[in-house]
Formats: structure tokens, sequence, C-alpha cells
């Protein structure tokens, strides 16, 4: 892909710290955007934010949508199709996360997250996918995290979803990159979002992220977006992420090597 100008991109979790700046820097490189979140008032600033920048591109849609339930998925896939017929790509960016031991997060708050993170994207690409097909055109960008490839303890739940974002991504991309579409799993480590002011359950203290490890929202998503354009399947955007990649790579390699 040489640019994302005039593409027709959706952008779920769109009023969050990353979904801004997919939002931003879309706007910035000329797409046309539809951006979905739970609060419409925020997703009119966000509208205004773009349309009042120097970009290039066009806010074509903004809808308000629960993702934690089939009905939400169902309502925002009608929308977008009453907006346009055509979707290049979907950017599943919806998340959540709720710190704590598991057996101190309470059950209806895990389940809501793995509606979220996980069961929304695979929801969406099973409605989006079939015109994709049709057209022989179209790529899937899925948001997993360094927790999607190295278990976490403090956020299971959370690690569980992105886990199961890595491997909904990586199977789907063999059902689907020899009919012309693309799929991206993007890595990020911590970033400066929201995310990290989230609810924390139980009476243990589950400690806090490492401040100088902390990567800026905006590069983080300058990085994937570059990775996107290049079509790539595996993106693993800022220093510590590669490196925890790298790392996690030489562990399974070391631990092959001696059971054989």
């Amino acid at each position: 892909m040489k640019s994302f100008s005039g593409k027709t991109i959706v952008i779920t979790g769109a009023t969050g710290g990353f979904g801004q700046e997919f939002a931003v820097q879309l706007f910035d490189a000329g797409a046309h955007i539809i951006l979905s979140g739970r609060n419409a008032q925020r997703l009119g600033e966000l509208a205004d934010r773009c349309t009042k920048s120097r970009g290039t591109g066009k806010v074509i849609g903004t809808i308000k949508a629960d993702l934690a339930g089939s009905a939400g998925c169902g309502e925002l896939y009608r929308r977008c199709r009453e907006i346009t017929p055509d979707i290049d790509i979907l950017i599943n960016n919806a998340g959540m996360i709720a710190y704590g031991r598991f057996q101190d997060v309470p059950m209806n708050t895990w389940e809501q997250l793995m509606e979220t993170n996980l069961l929304s994207a695979m929801r969406l690409t099973y409605l989006f996918l079939p015109s994709m097909l049709e057209r022989k055109s179209g790529h899937i960008v899925l948001m997993s995290s360094v927790a999607g490839f190295i278990g976490t303890g403090n956020s299971t739940a959370y690690s569980a979803s992105k886990f199961g974002m890595r491997g909904f991504g990586l199977s789907l991309y063999s059902d689907v990159h020899s009919h012309g579409i693309d799929v991206t799993v993007l890595y990020p480590f911590w970033a400066d979002t929201p995310i990290l002011d989230s609810r924390d359950y139980g009476k243990e203290s589950t400690g806090t992220v490492i401040k100088p490890l902390v990567d800026r929202a905006d590069d983080v998503i300058r990085e994937s977006l570059k990775g996107i354009r290049k079509r790539r399947l595996s993106v693993y955007p800022g220093p510590t992420s590669k490196a925890l990649h790298f790392f996690n790579k030489f562990v399974q390699l070391r631990g092959s090597q001696r059971k054989g």
C-alpha cells in the first residue's frame, strides 16, 4: 500500500489513547475515516480536532457503539454500510484492561473485557470480510500487545484476550491472504494512554509500570501505520516491544535446544 490517502478506514475505540492517534495521523495522511466509540461527545470532539487540523482527510462518520456484545458490533457494521458500501481497512483497536489478581476481578468484568478486546474484533471481521473477499481487496488490523506473547500477571484476562488476538490474526492470515486480504497484528508495549489509569481490583497492589519504559502513543501509532502500509503481518512498535519480542524468541529457541 503506497498511501492511506483516499482509503476508507474504520477505527474502533477511537476516543482512547491509541484510537485518537490513529484518527489524527490517518486524517493527516488523507484517509476517509469512520470513528467508533462509546462516548458520542468525545467522538464529536475528536472529529472536530481532525477537521480543524491541516490534514487532507475526511471524517465521513462518527458512530456510537458498545462493542461488548454482538448487537453493538452489528449496529456498527450496519451504520458503516449506510455511509459507504466498501471499507478498505478495519482497525480493531477497541480495548480495556482490569488490573488485579484473576480471582479478584469480578467475572462480569473480565467477561466484558473478553467481549471488547477479542470477540468484537472477530465479530466485526466476520461482518466486514465478505465484501473485502468479493473485491479481493482489504486490510484487517488487530491490536494485540506484548501481553499477547508474554503472559502477564495482574492482568490475566487482558493477556488472554491479547494472546487470542494474536492467534486469531495469524490464523486469519492463512485463510485470507491468498484472496488478496492483508492482516496486520500490532504488539505495542505500555504507552502514555488512559489505560494506565484503569481500575485496580483486589486488596493487593499490582504495582505500576516503570515510567521510563512507557512509550509515546504517537510514536507507537506512527510506527504501526508504517507497518500497516508495508502490509506486514506482525508489527512490534517501539524499542521495548522489539526487545521483548527478540528476548522471547531467544528463550523459546534455548528451550527447544534443551529439549533436543
